[in-house]
């Protein structure tokens, strides 16, 4: 009984420690150690962190990554002395294969899209088009580009 015991021990031990051999402790992770967000990577390097750059009008984007999904993304597009700011923080796309795309409704009917991909793990390029703004002199549509860098 005892070297049953003493076996079923040295068994327990060798698993915790990972004893090479043991299959089992090699395709175990606890959760949140060591995981990867394989969505989220460009040519097999992770794109997740804060990314911040402009726009080809003169505004700034910026917008985190993390988790195979985009948050918090910011535009300023600038155009006939006005700067106009699309917040869809609320939004969070996924990353597919290097892009994503963002889609919000506007409340005067309207809809601002954005399309971004990573040509990088350390840059970010995209496209946007706004329509159906009541902007009171300011530009009601447009389309615009803008090009951004991994912070950290």
């Amino acid at each position: 009984m005892r070297s049953a015991r003493a076996r079923a021990a040295a068994v327990c031990l060798a698993l915790a420690l990972g004893t090479p051999g043991c299959g089992l402790v090699d395709s175990l992770t606890p959760f949140g150690v060591g995981t990867r967000d394989y969505a989220s990577e460009v040519s097999g390097e992770n794109v997740n962190g804060l990314w911040a750059g402009n726009t080809a009008s003169g505004g700034n984007v910026s917008f985190q990554v993390g988790s195979d999904v985009v948050s918090k993304f910011i535009l300023h597009h600038v155009a006939d002395g006005c700067t106009l700011e699309f917040d869809a923080s609320d939004i969070t796309p996924p990353v597919v294969d290097g892009v994503f795309t963002i889609e919000k409704n506007i409340d005067s009917g309207g809809k601002f899209v954005v399309t971004g991909t990573f040509t990088s793990s350390t840059t970010a390029s995209g496209s946007y088009f706004f329509n159906s703004l009541t902007a009171g002199g300011c530009p009601t549509a447009g389309t615009g580009t803008f090009t951004a860098n991994k912070q950290f």
